[in-house]
């Protein structure tokens, strides 16, 4: 089914219902999709998670009622599916710059969060900075050792983790040293504010003599679309975003579910503008 028709209906969703429970598990099945697989793709074509593209609608519906209801602040508070009114005032401060009551006295100036259409947003989306067309390969099941952790989308240090493992790797046994692989485990059971794990590791010959605190992990064999990035680690995320929200819709392919990767190899030089590396993302055929 078309990654853009199956978000445009979660986000019908959830414009029906703001003043509803919403829950990551239903919006992913209703999408057809797993809670993992919907939470990352919405956020990548839509720019923003799940949780936030809902907390600024309800706050944007809210401001009007603010300025045009005479409606308590306690009971619009608990009408949006806020906690208290004190949770309430302390998102709306985040979104607006000041309180609910400042907002309501002085009228306005009124805030906005429209809802994203995805037809048109798909339609008008400015083709960016990034055009790349991938190269398809097929690679057989391998296994990789290193650090692995976990992370939320809130607390990823995963730059911290490639410094652990950098002063760490040559302790691998049986690693073939021709390209570091950063590993993103495929979570099926992703729901929001879930843990995921990324492993920064070698490819190995076999996976024996694991160095204390580290471990294996094999990846099955698979079919993948190559992305290759190039320039600053500090511009990856336009590449994704590329990835995600531009080549996939538009392409005949869906993520498959298996983990994805990112392969350095010589090319990589940390920093350099002429540095490349890869996005390995697994797919499979709608």
């Amino acid at each position: 089914m078309d990654l853009i028709y199956c978000l445009n209906k979660a986000l019908e969703h959830i414009e029906g219902h703001l003043q509803d429970k919403l829950e990551l598990e239903d919006l992913a099945d209703l999408a057809n999709y797993s809670p993992w697989h919907f939470h990352r793709q919405f956020t990548a074509v839509i720019g923003y998670p799940v949780s936030d593209y809902i907390r600024r609608r309800r706050l944007s519906v809210a401001a009007l009622e603010l300025i045009y209801t005479f409606t308590p602040i306690r009971e619009i508070a608990g009408k949006y599916c806020f906690e208290s009114q004190e949770a309430f005032t302390r998102a709306f401060k985040s979104f607006a710059g000041i309180t609910p009551g400042q907002f309501r006295k002085q009228k306005g100036p009124l805030v906005s969060f429209s809802p994203i259409e995805l037809t048109q947003y798909a339609k008008h989306f400015r083709k960016g900075d990034i055009f790349m067309t991938p190269r398809f390969e097929h690679k057989d099941a391998f296994t990789v050792v290193g650090i692995a952790r976990q992370f939320t989308m809130a607390n990823n240090t995963i730059p911290q983790l490639w410094d652990d493992f950098n002063r760490r790797d040559k302790e691998i046994k049986h690693a073939l040293y021709d390209a570091a692989i950063g590993v993103c485990y495929y979570a099926p059971d992703y729901q929001k504010d879930s843990l995921f794990t990324y492993m920064a590791g070698w490819i190995v010959t076999k996976a024996e003599d694991i160095p204390e605190g580290m471990s294996a992990h094999t990846l099955p064999a698979c079919d993948y679309a190559v992305f290759e990035h190039k320039g600053a680690l500090d511009t990856l995320q336009k590449t994704y975003d590329y990835i995600f929200r531009e080549w996939l819709p538009a392409s005949e392919y869906e993520m498959a579910k298996q983990d994805d990767f990112e392969l350095y190899d010589e090319r990589f030089k940390y920093g350099a503008p002429e540095s490349i590396m890869e996005i390995w993302i697994p797919v499979r055929k709608k």
